[in-house]
């Protein structure tokens, strides 16, 4: 039973039980209403700052440095919504499924098969694994449970705090690919998996270090979407041509392709559906919900909003499934020295 301590005057303290009854909920703070003028006034009390106007031209100045903040939150965000420790497209059977009829343990048994498939291509048990771009570990726990010996890269410090907590015996290589160790690492690997990870590698630097780490008669197993022609977008992700020239030139071979391009493109339908239908009339509400109850503030950032709005329109149009298919192409490969 809980105590409490009862002093009287000239009395030593004695201990004397708390009365019983029910314990009652601490109630909740009121919201503070936020109305224009508070927003306005913390925004002006930022710009006039000298010292908070600076760390606003440093931070953009070097944005680029900060996108790992970014990369955090978002990973952070897809492991919590996909419970598989997967952070790809999956693969779906049957490629004719409605957006309205899939479900998201349709998308966790995609990705599932899709690293089934990737397994498939592994090389010999006793040689170890790379896994390039490892994501939360998914593909790296599935070798480990079949008895092989991988090793998980990544550059990201979400993901290599969460292997190092659930995956111990797995050593995570905190790094990008194009600054990996070759002398290192030299012949050390039988498989080097780039999943969803090869549109990243920049081929000048990626191409010498992936010879030099692969053991004599290893296997280099990618897995990644293509640009059909060179475009704007293709400076992230590989003009499938101009790879396939590249590798050729640099002493590689393709001995195993696969287009699972109609595969894919459920996710990217059932994504694409709830963004349509849900992420922009949610936008668009609050916007509208703004106007009515902020209007001044409304006036003042309205330029900025629809500026939101487009670029939200943008961000959707990148996962429609049909404008991906007549772009891209989704490509399965096992790649040797020749």
């Amino acid at each position: 039973m809980t105590t409490h301590q009862v002093i009287a005057p000239g009395v030593e303290a004695v201990t004397a039980p708390l009365a019983a009854g029910p314990i009652l909920p601490r109630p909740k703070p009121k919201p503070k209403k936020i109305s224009a003028g508070n927003v306005i006034g913390a925004f002006l009390r930022r710009a006039i700052n000298p010292l908070q106007l600076w760390r606003a031209i440093s931070l953009q100045w070097n944005r680029k440095a900060h996108h790992h903040t970014y990369d955090d939150a978002q990973l952070a965000l897809y492991s919590k919504m996909l419970p598989g420790e997967f952070l790809h497209f999956g693969y779906f059977d049957q490629t004719d499924i409605l957006p309205e009829e899939t479900r998201l343990a349709d998308i966790t048994r995609a990705q599932q098969r899709y690293a089934d498939l990737l397994l498939e291509l592994v090389g010999k048990k006793e040689e170890p694994v790379l896994d390039v771009g490892c994501g939360m570990g998914g593909l790296s726990r599935m070798l480990l449970a079949r008895g092989y010996q991988p090793t998980a890269l990544t550059p990201d410090r979400l993901q290599v705090s969460h292997i190092q907590a659930s995956m111990p015996q797995v050593p995570v290589i905190r790094t990008k690919f194009e600054c990996l160790n070759p002398a290192e690492y030299a012949h050390r690997f039988g498989t080097v998996y780039t999943s969803e990870s090869l549109q990243y590698l920049k081929l000048d630097g990626a191409l010498p270090i992936m010879e030099s780490i692969l053991a004599p008669g290893g296997r280099w197993v990618a897995c990644d979407f293509f640009h059909i022609h060179p475009c704007e977008e293709s400076r992230s992700g590989h003009v499938w041509d101009e790879f396939v020239s590249r590798i050729t030139a640099a002493g590689w071979k393709i001995s195993f392709q696969r287009d699972i391009t109609p595969n894919i493109l459920p996710t990217l339908g059932y994504i694409n559906m709830w963004a349509s239908r849900f992420g922009i009339p949610l936008i668009q509400f609050g916007f509208l919900r703004l106007r009515r109850k902020q209007p001044g503030l409304h006036h003042l950032i309205a330029n900025s909003l629809d500026l939101l709005e487009a670029i939200a329109q943008q961000n959707i149009a990148v996962i429609d499934p049909v404008l991906f298919a007549s772009e891209k192409r989704y490509i399965m490969l096992v790649i040797e020295r020749a």
